[in-house]
């Protein structure tokens, strides 16, 4: 009984306190406030980064009208593998390196309306620009072969005479790129409480990704040297939705 009234209680008081903070706080940014944000799917229960491009994205309010935004985002991946059967007659053995990088800005600015005490919804422009470099370093028991601005699978036969095996390309992977575009956007901040907010954002933009021509050079004996040329690219205009809620709050 006693736990009871104690959980009654506390819950009164934290009604009261939000009553107060409803009647007396000023929800909405001002000059100099900064924000950030994460995307909340109820759906699939996870947390990830708040936009279609997977940056960790701030804005910083000129005025409580007016805010600045950026966005960045870094992605390093450096992977081996070793396979083959090193023993017997016709023994082979791979090693295969993998990297990649991969780097991404944004920038933009938004224009806040009225709305209400809580409700803050918001027009505005980004602007962005990306890379990404890639390698890899295949070894086997007679050459070694590497590739820039592309991963390449391929595909090992066994040959009866040596070196007992041969190579054929696959397909083409991870293709290095440059890319840019420009997206407007709109959408609005819900201010739950002070410094703490709920958001939606709609997108309709631009972009174009050009891919790089994979580079090929080959050292060691019996292994011919694959050759590609390059000039793909793509280019998309539509609309998007950030998936999910926006989640953020003030500094």
């Amino acid at each position: 009984m006693k736990k009871m009234l104690l959980t009654v209680a506390v819950a009164m008081v934290s009604l009261y306190a939000s009553a107060q903070e409803s009647e007396n706080s000023d929800f909405k940014p001002t000059k100099g406030s900064f924000a950030t944000e994460l995307n909340f799917n109820p759906f699939k229960g996870n947390l990830s980064f708040n936009n279609v491009l997977n940056q960790v994205k701030g804005r910083y309010f000129l005025s409580p009208q007016l805010a600045l935004r950026l966005g960045f985002n870094i992605n390093t991946l450096d992977s081996t593998q070793n396979y083959g059967t090193p023993y017997g007659s016709q023994a082979s053995f791979t090693n295969d390196k993998r990297t990649s990088n991969s780097f991404g800005l944004n920038f933009g600015i938004e224009k806040h309306f009225k709305g209400t005490k809580r409700l803050s919804p918001y027009i505005g422009v980004d602007a962005f620009w990306g890379t990404k470099s890639t390698k890899q370093e295949s070894s086997n028991n007679a050459s070694t072969t590497t590739i820039k601005n592309a991963w390449i699978t391929y595909q090992y036969i066994q040959s009866p005479n040596p070196p007992y095996y041969y190579t054929t390309v696959t397909s083409v992977t991870e293709n290095a790129y440059s890319r840019f575009g420009v997206t407007a956007v709109a959408g609005f901040d819900f201010y739950m409480a002070k410094n703490f907010f709920l958001g939606y954002e709609f997108n309709l933009g631009y972009s174009k990704t050009s891919y790089k021509t994979p580079e090929v050079t080959v050292t060691g004996q019996n292994t011919p040297v694959p050759s590609f040329y390059s000039n793909n690219s793509t280019s998309k205009f539509g609309t998007s939705l950030v998936n999910g809620i926006r989640i953020g709050y003030l500094f």
